[in-house]
């Protein structure tokens, strides 16, 4: 399923200039998360909600519910509250988290190690062919500041897949 290159979307304002199948929606609220689910499910997307960015909305197994029973595909999450709930109620779910230093980086694999984790985000995603040497036998993605199409064809020599808010990105034709 995370192949390649990911829509990730901040505003519904760039629905128009999708062209990934996989969509990771960054920023919604509780008043509007399924109407922004239909539009993007209408156009056949594979859509995952970044749960801790849902305004109005807590964390915990009902949050994942909620958002779930909206029309999401699965989750995106930094909690791993909300990871394991996910995983409790056969969500998809990627746990995302910061390489910010190699302290940071310690953490975060411990965490994926202990949580059992399949998928993971990483950011910022120039450091995620590094971070994926240490953690095989995972879905890696990279995210954040990787802004070039040169850029991205080194990264997915290394990683599953890149979430990335840049439109031209988007148009990327990836070959495995």
């Amino acid at each position: 399923m995370f192949r390649g290159i990911i829509a990730a979307i901040w505003d519904m304002e760039s629905l128009g200039e999708i062209g990934p199948d996989v969509v990771f929606l960054l920023k919604s609220d509780i008043l509007n998360l399924k109407f922004h689910l239909k539009i993007l499910k209408d156009k056949g997307k594979t859509v995952f909600v970044d749960v801790d960015f849902v305004s109005g909305l807590g964390e915990g197994e009902e949050a994942v519910l909620f958002v779930k029973k909206a029309g999401a595909d699965g989750i995106i999450t930094i909690k791993p509250k909300n990871y394991l709930a996910a995983k409790k109620n056969n969500i998809p779910a990627v746990l995302r988290f910061f390489a910010l230093d190699s302290k940071a980086v310690e953490k975060g694999i411990e965490q994926i190690e202990s949580l059992g984790v399949d998928v993971v985000e990483i950011l910022p995603g120039l450091v995620a062919p590094k971070v994926a040497k240490k953690i095989p036998g995972r879905t890696v993605i990279a995210a954040g500041l990787v802004e070039t199409e040169e850029e991205a064809r080194e990264i997915l020599k290394h990683v599953s897949a890149i979430s990335t808010s840049s439109r031209s990105l988007w148009r990327m034709k990836f070959q495995p």
